[in-house]
């Protein structure tokens, strides 16, 4: 296909997220920047003649890798233009906005664009492959290819302990603001409260945590118009994908379910959960565990109780709304199988069906009162260890103070006033006032003494932390179990979470053994 003087000319401009966001450096971010690759394309356009009169084309990825080919829609849609014959060059900023995988890149200069008669210009490498005619772009090009994906590799390693070193200060560091968010004025990653959206999540779960499914609250938010994540994304100028191809987005149950779970609606700031092991490669989730947590990073939009209960009722309504079986958590006193349900709400050993004469055929029971039993119980251990916790908190809060509080800042004034010494001696023996060795000696004493306090101090502050991060998690204990404390059913989070097993003796006798995984206490209550 031709056109003009015999061009029709598709420019390509790409924007990786890393170019966008990662980088503070002004030159940087600008240089890489959709307008300024346009604009110098067309510069080259304009400025040499035999393109003019021709037809250009704009294909643009915005946000997306450069490592991988085939998953850029733009990249894609302009390989289709190339393989039907209707573009016969290809000008871009440089090889990096076209790609960083160095052996593809150059499979497509050496092997792909030739067989099609494509001219391949990159601006910046000063290469244009119609002055390599019958020839590879040589040891140059082929360099420069290694380069880009040398830069890419490195890049990502250094990009991850940034990453790193972002989440263990509780920075936040995504693409788009987390809903019921602005970013701050003064700090792109410091999170403060946006009244309008943040009062929808209040909203969100408070519904869930009264009983409402993420389903029913999906259709009501739609009903009053109120926009989705993604629709206040596209309202503030977002060009990501949903935004590209119009589709129109919606609340949806997911959507609900996925901001009930996320606990950085606590004022936790949760990051790192999913990782990759090569450039570019497909994203592999986390376990928990192995995510980053630090608490208190920006002002929370829900209590902690408020959010362990929407996800405990969501959890509840999901689970009957499946129609499996719950946990069997029943089992018979005397020979310890699993009861068995006999349709009529009544759970009995089976082992009366196999022996006539046996202790078992007296371990029957009314579910709907064993459950109630259980709840009791549940209640009441949970009543006895928050009393404990309470005075194990309000007995430590009398006597840290005075021991470590009062070393640590007794320890701080010691060194502050150590280092102020250290002047007066350098004067001393500068003036002539003191001699090389009892100024050596004088130093050696002050350095080993400084060093004996500030590992003290270190010590002590280590511990003092410990100690704190020891009592959120007991707060937060308390709080969930708090939590299940209130739920008016015996839940499948609470057999799970809080129940090995119930054994059944006759005359309705029962005895609980209690799970943990907290490890907060281990008891039985008959």
């Amino acid at each position: 296909m031709q056109d003009g003087n015999g061009y029709v000319t598709a420019l390509y401009i790409r924007l990786s997220q890393e170019d966008r966001d990662l980088s503070s450096r002004n030159d940087k971010r600008e240089s890489n920047s959709i307008t300024n690759q346009r604009e110098l394309l067309w510069d080259f356009i304009r400025n040499h003649e035999e393109f003019a009169g021709g037809t250009v084309i704009e294909k643009c990825d915005d946000g997306y890798s450069g490592v991988k080919f085939d998953n850029r829609p733009a990249f894609t849609e302009l390989m289709e233009l190339a393989k039907s014959g209707r573009i016969n060059c290809i000008i871009v900023k440089d090889f990096s906005r076209f790609g960083r995988d160095y052996v593809e890149l150059g499979d497509y200069l050496e092997q792909y664009f030739p067989f099609l008669g494509i001219r391949f210009i990159s601006v910046n490498d000063g290469y244009d492959s119609k002055n390599f005619e019958g020839t590879t772009g040589g040891l140059d090009v082929a360099f420069k290819n290694m380069i880009y994906d040398f830069y890419s590799r490195e890049f990502s390693k250094k990009q991850k302990i940034a990453w790193k070193r972002m989440a263990e200060k509780g920075e936040y560091n995504a693409t788009f603001t987390l809903y019921g968010y602005r970013r701050d004025r003064s700090s792109i990653h410091q999170l403060v409260i946006h009244e309008e959206t943040g009062e929808t999540v209040r909203e969100i779960f408070s519904l869930a945590a009264s009983g409402m499914s993420p389903l029913k609250i999906a259709r009501m938010l739609n009903e009053k118009g109120i926009p989705s994540p993604s629709e206040n994304q596209i309202m503030q100028g977002s060009r990501q994908e949903w935004g590209i191809y119009g589709v129109e987005c919606r609340w949806t149950a997911e959507k609900i379910r996925r901001m009930i779970r996320d606990e950085r609606y606590t004022g936790t700031m949760v990051s790192l959960k999913t990782s990759s092991f090569t450039v570019g490669g497909k994203r592999v989730r986390k376990a928990p565990s192995e995510w980053v947590r630090v608490e208190n990073t920006h002002e929370p939009l829900v209590s902690y109780e408020l959010y362990l209960k929407a996800n405990s009722v969501i959890k509840q309504t999901t689970f009957k709304q499946s129609g499996r079986k719950g946990k069997n958590i029943y089992h018979c006193g005397y020979c310890g199988r699993k009861m068995q349900d006999t349709g009529k709400g009544i759970i009995q050993c089976g082992q009366r069906y196999l022996v006539r004469e046996c202790s078992c055929r007296g371990a029957s029971i009314k579910r709907e009162e064993a459950d109630r039993a259980v709840m009791d119980a549940l209640k009441q251990q949970i009543q006895l260890f928050v009393k404990e916790s309470e005075l194990s908190q309000n007995a430590r809060s009398r006597t840290v103070p005075y021991s470590a509080d009062g070393e640590i800042m007794s320890l701080t004034k010691t060194i502050a006033a150590l280092k102020k010494t250290w002047m007066p001696l350098y004067e001393q023996y500068r003036d002539g006032g003191l001699s090389r060795n009892d100024f050596l000696a004088k130093k050696k004493e002050y350095d080993a003494e400084a060093v004996k306090l500030e590992q003290r101090l270190d010590e002590l502050q280590n511990s003092r932390v410990e100690q704190d991060e020891r009592f959120q998690q007991e707060r937060k204990h308390v709080s969930q179990l708090m939590c299940y404390a209130e739920q008016m059913e015996l839940t499948e989070e609470i057999k799970e979470k809080l129940i090995d097993k119930v054994k059944v003796y006759s005359n309705n006798r029962i005895e609980i053994y209690w799970k943990f995984e907290s490890g907060i206490f281990d008891t039985e209550t008959t």
